[in-house]
C-alpha cells in the first residue's frame, strides 16, 4: 500500500506497492488530493466547539465595543461642529442643505478645538504606557499579534483623534482592540501560539464585523491581509498549518503539514457575525452603511439621511428621465484610465505621508537640539498637526474626519443632472419619488480643493501623532475625485466613476482589492454587471503605483536604498530586525508587500532594518 509522501514545490508524489493497477492508482490519487484540499474533520473535535463558543462571546463583546468607539467619537464630533456663535451654522445642517460647505466656507473658530485636542493627543502620548510605536492595520493583521497593555491608549487617542475631525480612519483602533482582546484571551487560556493566532484573529475580525455593512467584507479583509495569503512566510506556518498524521493506512509523517483555512473561515464568520449582530442590532446600522436608507431614525433620535447611488441615475421601472445610464461594455474599458488616475491619486497620498513624516522628524530633532524635553515636545508635534488641519478644515470643510459622514452629501450635492428624490421614506417605506432637476451646490474648485485637501490633512494627522488608519479617507478622497471626473468628462456616468474611485484609489496600496471592491457594491447598492468596471479600475489602480515601483522607487530614492526592492524581490529570502532585535524570516515573500509596512509601520527615528545577504538595509528613522 502507501509507503510515503512528499512534497515538490506543490506537487504530492505518491509511492504504490506492486500489483496496483494504473487506474486504482489515480483513483487514490485522486482522493487523496481531495481530501488534503477538504482538510480534516475539525467539526468532529470538542476544541473547535469550544473555539467557537469563544468566538461567538468574543465577535459580541468587540460588538459592545465598536458601538462606544462610534458613538463616542461620533457624539463629539456632532457636538462640537454644533456649536453655534453668532450667525454661524451648525455643521450638520450646512452638510443636509448642502450650503455653505465650498471653500473659504469653514469656521475659524474650529481651530480652538483642534489645536487644544492635538494637545491633549500629545499629553496621553506622554503617559508611560502609551506604547513607543502604534502598529497599523496591515502589521496587526499580519502578526496576529497586539499587546494587550497598549491597547486601552491607543483606543482612546483613536477616539478622540476621530472626535477632533482628524483625517484619519476608525479601522486601526478597532484593530488594535479586537487583536488586543483576542491576544489577552489567548494568553489567559495558555493556548499554543496556533491558537493565540487565531484567538487574535477572531478577535479583529468581529471588531470589523461592526464596520462592514456585511460580516463577510470583515473576513475577506481579515483574509486578503493575513498570512493564508502568504503561505511561504515561515514566521506564521504555526498559524494556518497544523501537523497531522497520514490518514491514509495509518502511515505516519510528521513532516506533513494542513492548511485549516475553512476551520480559520469559520471561526473568524462566527466572530464577524456576532460582532454584525450586536452592532446592527442595538444602532440599527453598521458605521458603513449601505447609502439607501432614507430619513432613517436611530434609537437615539439622531435623523441619519442618506443617498441611494441609484437615485442619481433615475428608475426605469418608473418611466423616469435617465440622465445617466446604466451598465454599458464600454465602461469596462473607461475603467482603466479611471484606475490610472486612482494609482496617480494614491502616489501622491503616499508622498505626502512620507513627506510629512520627514518633517516630523526633523522639526522633532530641531527642537531637541534647543534642549526641548521629549515630553514637550511629544505634546508640540499633534499641537501643530491640530493647527494644520483646522486650517485646511476652515478652508475647506468637507475634509474634516474621515469622509463617512460627508461621503453620501458630497455624492447629491456635487451631481448635476436628474436625481430622484424619495418622499415619505420612497417606494421601499411605501412612500413614492418624483423626478428632480437640481444644480450642484458643492462647486467643482471646492472638489478639487477637498480632494487635495483631504490628502494633505491625512498626511499631517498620520505624521504627527494621531492615531487611526489610511483606508478610510482614501475611501472618501476617492468619491471626491469621482465626483470631479463626472463633472469635468462629459458622458461619464456617475454610476462609473464614483465607485471605480472609491475602491481604486485606497487599491492604489492596500492590497485588499476584494475588500475594496465588495464594500463598494454593499455601499452603493451594485449590482454585478456595475461591479465589473470597478474590478478593473481597483487592480489597474494597484498596477499603476506598487504593480509599476512608482512608490518604491520614491522610498528608495528619499532614504537612499537604490535597488534594495529588487535585490528583495530577486531574493529567496530575507530577514527584518524588529524593535527589540527580534529577527524574524521570511521566506519568498514579495518586496511588493512590504511596501505598506515601509510606510505606515515604523515611527520617527525607528527603523526597520532588512538582511539580503551580507548587505543590511536600514528603512525609515535612524538605523540603531
Amino acid at each position: 500500500m502507501l509507503a510515503s509522501y512528499t512534497t515538490s514545490e506543490s506537487d504530492y508524489a505518491i509511492t504504490y506497492n506492486e500489483g496496483q493497477t494504473h487506474a486504482e492508482e489515480e483513483a487514490r490519487s485522486d482522493a487523496l488530493q481531495l481530501l488534503l484540499a477538504f482538510g480534516p474533520a475539525f467539526a468532529r473535535e470538542s476544541r473547535f466547539w469550544k473555539s467557537s463558543c469563544y468566538s461567538l462571546l468574543l465577535g459580541a463583546l468587540m460588538g459592545f465595543v465598536a458601538l462606544a468607539f462610534f458613538n463616542g467619537f461620533n457624539y463629539m464630533f456632532e457636538t462640537w461642529t454644533d456649536w453655534t456663535f453668532s450667525s454661524t451654522t451648525p455643521y450638520s445642517h450646512k452638510l443636509e442643505s448642502g450650503l455653505h460647505l465650498n471653500t473659504g466656507d469653514g469656521e475659524w473658530w474650529w481651530l480652538l478645538v483642534t489645536i487644544s485636542g492635538g494637545a491633549l493627543v500629545g499629553l496621553i502620548r506622554c503617559l508611560p504606557s502609551f506604547p513607543s510605536h502604534v502598529d497599523g492595520l496591515f502589521r496587526e493583521v499580519r502578526d496576529l499579534h497586539v499587546d494587550p497593555s497598549h491597547a486601552p491608549l491607543v483606543f482612546v487617542t483613536s477616539c478622540l483623534s476621530l472626535g477632533l475631525g482628524a483625517s484619519v480612519g476608525p479601522e486601526a483602533a478597532m484593530g488594535n482592540a479586537g487583536g488586543a482582546i483576542g491576544s489577552l484571551i489567548g494568553n489567559m487560556r495558555d493556548q499554543s501560539d496556533r491558537r493565540k493566532a487565531i484567538s487574535a484573529f477572531c478577535g479583529m475580525a468581529g471588531a470589523m464585523g461592526a464596520l462592514f455593512p456585511s460580516p463577510m467584507l470583515a473576513v475577506l479583509l481579515m483574509h486578503e491581509l493575513s498570512v493564508t495569503s502568504r503561505p511561504g512566510d515561515s514566521r506564521f506556518n504555526a498559524a494556518v498549518t497544523a501537523p497531522i498524521e497520514s490518514f491514509v493506512d495509518g502511515a505516519t509523517d510528521p513532516s506533513l503539514a494542513q492548511h485549516d483555512f475553512m476551520e480559520q473561515v469559520t471561526l473568524g464568520g462566527i466572530a464577524a457575525t456576532a460582532g454584525y449582530a450586536v452592532f446592527y442590532g442595538l444602532a440599527e446600522y453598521t458605521y458603513i452603511d449601505p447609502v439607501n436608507r432614507v430619513n432613517h431614525v436611530t434609537p437615539g433620535g439622531y435623523n441619519h439621511t442618506n443617498y441611494d447611488l441609484f437615485d442619481l441615475r433615475g428608475l426605469k421601472d418608473f418611466g423616469l428621465i435617465i440622465s445617466v445610464s446604466d451598465y454599458e461594455t464600454w465602461h469596462l474599458a473607461a475603467a482603466i484610465p479611471l484606475g490610472i488616475f486612482a494609482g496617480l491619486i494614491g502616489v501622491v497620498g503616499l508622498v505626502l505621508l512620507g513627506v510629512f513624516r520627514k518633517v516630523n522628524v526633523r522639526v522633532r530633532g530641531r527642537l531637541a537640539e534647543r534642549g526641548l524635553p521629549p515630553k514637550a515636545i511629544e505634546v508640540i508635534m499633534p499641537t501643530l498637526g491640530g493647527l494644520l488641519f483646522g486650517l485646511i478644515a476652515v478652508a475647506w470643510p468637507l475634509t474634516l474626519g474621515d469622509g463617512a459622514l460627508q461621503l453620501p452629501h458630497v455624492i447629491k450635492r456635487a451631481y448635476e443632472g436628474d436625481w430622484i428624490e424619495q418622499v415619505d421614506g420612497g417606494i421601499r417605506a411605501g412612500g413614492s419619488i418624483k423626478a428632480v432637476t437640481t444644480d450642484p451646490t458643492i462647486t467643482l474648485g471646492t472638489l478639487w480643493g477637498t480632494l487635495i485637501g483631504k490628502l494633505l490633512s491625512m498626511g499631517i494627522c498620520l505624521g504627527f501623532g494621531f492615531v487611526g488608519g489610511q483606508i478610510f479617507p482614501c475611501i472618501y478622497a476617492g468619491v471626491c475625485a469621482g465626483m470631479i471626473v463626472c463633472r469635468v468628462v462629459p458622458g461619464v456616468p456617475v454610476t462609473l466613476a464614483v465607485p471605480c474611485m472609491m475602491s481604486a484609489v485606497p487599491a492604489s496600496f492596500a492590497p485588499i482589492p476584494f475588500t475594496l471592491v465588495g464594500l463598494t457594491a454593499l455601499v452603493l447598492v451594485m449590482d454585478g454587471s456595475m461591479a465589473a468596471p470597478v474590478f478593473v479600475a481597483t487592480f489597474v489602480s494597484f498596477l499603476t503605483n506598487c504593480g509599476m515601483g512608482i512608490t518604491q522607487g520614491v522610498l528608495e530614492r528619499q532614504n537612499g536604498l537604490s535597488g534594495v526592492m529588487t535585490k528583495m524581490r530577486n531574493n529567496n529570502q530575507h530577514s527584518v530586525v524588529h524593535r527589540g532585535g527580534g529577527n524574524k524570516t521570511m521566506e519568498d515573500v514579495s518586496a511588493l508587500q512590504d511596501v505598506s509596512e515601509i510606510i505606515f509601520a515604523n515611527e520617527p527615528g525607528e527603523s526597520i532594518r532588512y538582511s539580503l545577504g551580507e548587505s543590511t538595509f536600514a528603512v525609515g528613522g535612524k538605523e540603531a
